[in-house]
């Protein structure tokens, strides 16, 4: 069993949510972007640094915590349990409809870049995400519609 502290980020402007599909691995299903939290790094330092090197955005800022929670993957098929620190940030600048971009640093310590499509998805359609990032998206509509911060 692999144990790891993981970041994932709930990307929004606009009342719309940011999403990638892994243009190499369709199966892998759409997902938000996140990753592993490096040795000596804040789950706060590692949001803004994960959402950067898979979206190729700046101009990103951390608007809420949402959650620390154990999230066994095992039902996702991954013999992996994770401490999973789940943010919502907001991106400030002209959305963009959709675009490619290559992560250079991928987690899983393959050397190739990891190639994303990545798009904006209006939170009052139907989304359906991979595994774990799923977890607290109706929770993202609930603090986008009251307007707290």
């Amino acid at each position: 069993m692999i144990y790891r502290n993981r970041v994932f980020t709930y990307i929004t402007n606009g009342g719309h949510l940011l999403v990638f599909d892994h243009v190499d691995f369709p199966n892998a299903g759409t997902q938000i972007p996140g990753g592993t939290i490096e040795p000596g790094e804040t789950p706060e330092a590692a949001a803004l640094r994960e959402a950067r090197e898979e979206t190729g955005l700046g101009s990103l800022s951390i608007r809420s915590f949402i959650a620390n929670e154990t999230v066994d993957l095992t039902p996702f098929g991954k013999l992996e349990t994770i401490n999973g620190w789940f943010y919502h940030l907001e991106y400030d600048g002209e959305r963009q409809d959709r675009w490619r971009y290559a992560e250079q640093t991928p987690g899983d310590g393959s050397l190739e870049p990891i190639l994303f499509e990545l798009y904006w998805i209006s939170l009052q359609e139907m989304i359906t995400l991979n595994a774990v990032d799923n977890r607290y998206l109706d929770q993202i509509r609930e603090i986008l519609k009251s307007g707290v911060r």
